[in-house]
């Protein structure tokens, strides 16, 4: 084996340990929102105005960051923002008013942008050089980093921890682990100057668009499950944090179920194809979901939502990164603020509707966002 096909082949281990170690703090944070809204005793819709925030600094830093992971390559931006995200993931449990709540989560969601971006374009690199198909498998563990917060959060809840006790102990088990697997990266210590763009804006392909149009559609709607889902339960049923967690993590299992068998089923069925069943899955589960008579028969909606939007985002990531006219930072870059921009509107949309409609009414609003993506599913065929 060569010493390129070596580093190859640790690359594509050491990336998938990034995108595992790097969600678990942020996993810790959706179980306990409820607690959060709670403390601060406001409605759902001026709670969503707070729960924008972190999208919002995501999306502002977005604007940048494909740039200057062009300059600086995308393995230094990498480190820099894992070591600022993790460590200011406990600082939102700290607010005790709406507008903190939304500047702290904006903070958040700056250091988050290029955590993000910088994953997915060394994910993508990686796949490429080493012929492997590890894009839907890398982010199967970033669901199952999410999964083990969740999980690890909602445990602390059921022993008497408070929402920042948790956080803060389980951003700092993420902490060194992180850094030390993103830092042992070779793949994106250096700008890749031959994917330069040459002038300051290109405009984006209609086959990008397409493809952002299908990713903001699954990401409105995993936005709004990992925001709403434990309110969802704690206001329909009158049920503990300890119950939404539960509902969470369904959805986050069947979510990582769905990553971590994507490979297989993109090397075995055409991608349109499989993009097109899995948003019907989605359908299916916030159908469920809205019309739900029950704790019990919500978690098969959420189940059959996380198996839904499981693959979507991946394939987007990939679809978007092989369009051709730009480099691949700025297509992943655009791609990602579209998607972003479905974290921003899902949870504010569905949180005014379900001041007006209650939260069973407010998921209703998911069913246009997936339809829109299953039109735009054809858009994720490989060109050239």
């Amino acid at each position: 084996m060569t010493q390129q096909a070596v580093l190859g082949a640790r690359d594509v281990n050491l990336i998938r340990g990034v995108f595992f170690l790097q969600p678990i703090a942020l996993g810790a944070w959706f179980p306990r929102i409820a607690e959060i809204q709670q403390r601060l005793q406001v409605s759902e819709g001026e709670f969503a105005l707070a729960l924008v925030g972190m999208p919002v600094g995501l999306l502002i830093m977005l604007m940048f960051a494909g740039r200057l992971t062009e300059k600086f390559g995308a393995r230094q931006l990498l480190i820099i923002g894992l070591f600022a995200f993790i460590c200011l993931m406990p600082l939102p449990t700290y607010a005790s008013s709406i507008l903190e709540l939304f500047v702290y989560l904006a903070v958040v969601g700056s250091s988050l942008a290029f955590v993000e971006l910088c994953m997915n374009v060394i994910a993508d690199k990686t796949e490429r050089k080493s012929g492997q198909l590890i894009m839907s498998g890398c982010h199967g563990l970033w669901s199952l980093g999410v999964l083990v917060g969740s999980l690890i959060s909602s445990g602390f809840s059921w022993v008497g921890y408070g929402p920042s006790e948790s956080i803060l102990m389980v951003s700092g088990m993420a902490l060194l682990p992180a850094l030390f697997t993103s830092c042992s990266l070779t793949e994106g210590r250096e700008p890749d100057v031959a994917e330069k763009s040459e002038d300051g804006f290109q405009m984006p392909s209609g086959a990008l668009v397409a493809v952002c149009f299908f990713a903001f559609g699954i990401t409105m709607t995993e936005g709004a499950i990992a925001d709403w889902s434990a309110i969802y339960v704690t206001d329909l049923f009158d049920l503990s944090a300890g119950y939404a967690g539960i509902a969470y993590s369904t959805f986050a299992m069947m979510l990582t179920f769905g990553r971590l068998t994507g490979d297989w089923l993109r090397s075995r069925v055409e991608v349109q194809v499989a993009a097109a069943g899995i948003v019907v899955l989605a359908l299916i589960g916030v159908g469920i979901l809205v019309f739900s008579p029950n704790y019990a028969v919500s978690l098969l909606g959420f189940g059959l939502v996380g198996l839904g939007v499981s693959g979507g985002f991946p394939l987007a990531v990939t679809a978007a990164a092989e369009k051709p006219g730009r480099s691949a930072a700025a297509n992943v870059g655009l791609m990602t603020q579209i998607a972003l921009g479905g974290f921003l509107v899902g949870p504010l949309v569905i949180g005014y509707a379900a001041d007006h409609l209650g939260i069973q009414g407010g998921f209703m609003l998911m069913l246009p966002a997936l339809v829109l993506s299953l039109f735009m599913s054809r858009s994720l065929i490989k060109r050239g």
